[in-house]
């Protein structure tokens, strides 16, 4: 009997053992460190959690807004605001969720200046869904 708990607890420190020697390695392919540096693990994991919230928001507002979109026939600027805002948190978490680079910096023109390029290209969208719809309308 104490040869069996022993071949099994043996076993399973082996496995453990193995495991977290497993881990390392691909930790430190992943970041292109060796060893690894180990403080990253923690911020890594939170990273990873917090882009599997911001994708559970993102997949809630996609399908609001569809289901709005199908009720109305249109959308908020604001909501598709809110979802691309979402969008680009989750790409900044991704990219740097194991690297410890800081976003680019943008200034206040440029930024203004993207935010009147992406609305013009909602507002592109917007007429060319309505010149769809107008379509769709006529053709049945």
């Amino acid at each position: 009997m104490k040869e069996t708990v022993g071949k099994v607890l043996g076993s399973i420190l082996r496995s453990t053992l193995i495991s977290i020697v497993m881990f390392l390695v691909v930790f430190s392919v992943i970041t292109g460190e060796f060893p690894p540096n180990l403080s990253r693990i923690k911020t890594a994991y939170q990273s990873l959690q917090r882009m599997t919230q911001l994708s559970r928001e993102i997949q809630n507002k996609q399908k609001a807004l569809q289901n709005q979109y199908a009720a109305e026939g249109m959308v908020e600027d604001a909501d598709v605001q809110a979802l691309q805002e979402l969008n680009l948190k989750r790409a900044e978490i991704g990219a740097n969720l194991l690297g410890d680079a800081a976003p680019p910096e943008v200034s206040s023109k440029e930024m203004t200046e993207l935010k009147k390029q992406v609305q013009e290209m909602q507002n592109q969208v917007f007429r060319l869904q309505q010149r769809v719809n107008e379509l769709e309308g006529q053709s049945k």
